[in-house]
Parts: structure tokens; C-alpha cells; sequence
């Protein structure tokens, strides 16, 4: 797992630990199980742990404030970054924002040892996309591919400065 894919994978196991950790450990949290308004839940049975409430969204009004962050699609959002696998061995890093119906994309193209910055323009309709990506030393990578989700998968064509011309896979990543 690159380094990049495991600190998100760390922040998204950690927020949500918390988020439930906080649910569980407010005094309120008991009275989620309500099965009704104005319902009484007799917990197995035992009396001590009689819990009544006036409704099943109580917990929601009481002393402790509930915010929600909705996760947003990574393809609407404003800026979002891509991670590229190309099957000749290189990789794309791109971020991308939004220019109208357009998307621009400033990164890098990896091959061997090599690190080169990038530009790269396209359009997404609905889970497709399409990029144009130009390296500083002349390669274009037209690029056609479908998102599913956060992943990423398609075909490229491959042209060099020379002219000369390859075909080949991408696959990868769609990040906030």
C-alpha cells in the first residue's frame, strides 16, 4: 500500500472510530432504541434498565449537538486528485478542478526514476472521462476512462514526441 493510500485509509478508520465512540459513550445513546414515539424499552427484561422516551428523535434534541458531514462525491467536488497506474509501468498524479463543463489537471507523470510535470485538460460526462495529459518532454496521453465509485479504469494512447504511438491500460484512484 503506497504511503498516500495508507494515511487516508488511517484518517477514514480513525474519524469513524470516533464518530462511533462518541455516539456510544453520550448519556443519550441508550435512548436510540426506542421503537416508537413515546415508546418504553425494557432492556431484555430487565427492569433496571427501563429506558422511556417521549420519541424516537429525543436523543437528537437534547444537550449534545449532532453535525453531519456529508461525504461528497469526489467527481463534484471543486478540486479532487487522481492517481494513475499505467501499464507501461508509469504512474499519473493529477489535480483536478473544475473550469466550467472542462476539468484542468496539473501533476506529474513517473516513469523509471523519472518525475516530470504535467498539464491535462478533459471532460467528465457522467463516469466517464476523458484527458488529454502533455508532459514537459512531449508525451500526450489521451486517456478514456470510466470511475466507478473512487476507482478508475481504461484505455490510453500513448504518443511521443517522435510520433511514435502506444497503446495501453490505466487503473487507479479518485481522491478528495
Amino acid at each position: 500500500m503506497d504511503p498516500f493510500t495508507r494515511e487516508l485509509f488511517l484518517t477514514r478508520s480513525v474519524t469513524a472510530l470516533l464518530v462511533i465512540l462518541l455516539a456510544v459513550s453520550s448519556p443519550t445513546a441508550a435512548k436510540c432504541c426506542s421503537l416508537g414515539g413515546g415508546a418504553s424499552y425494557d432492556f431484555l427484561g430487565d427492569p433496571a434498565m427501563d429506558i422511556g422516551m417521549n420519541s424516537y428523535d429525543q436523543f437528537l434534541s437534547e444537550e449534545y449537538p449532532v453535525s453531519v458531514a456529508a461525504a461528497t462525491d469526489v467527481k463534484e467536488a471543486a478540486s479532487s486528485q487522481i492517481r494513475l497506474n499505467l501499464s507501461n509501468n508509469s504512474r499519473i498524479d493529477l489535480l483536478l478542478t473544475m473550469a466550467g463543463e472542462s476539468l484542468l489537471g496539473k501533476g506529474n507523470v513517473t516513469s523509471g526514476n523519472a518525475t516530470m510535470p504535467a498539464e491535462a485538460v478533459g471532460q467528465l460526462l457522467g463516469n466517464k472521462l476523458s484527458l488529454d495529459v502533455t508532459a514537459l518532454s512531449g508525451e500526450i496521453y489521451k486517456m478514456s476512462l470510466a470511475a466507478e465509485g473512487s476507482s478508475i479504469l481504461g484505455d490510453y494512447s500513448l504518443e511521443m514526441p517522435d510520433g511514435e504511438r502506444q497503446n495501453a491500460t490505466a487503473e487507479g484512484k479518485w481522491v478528495t
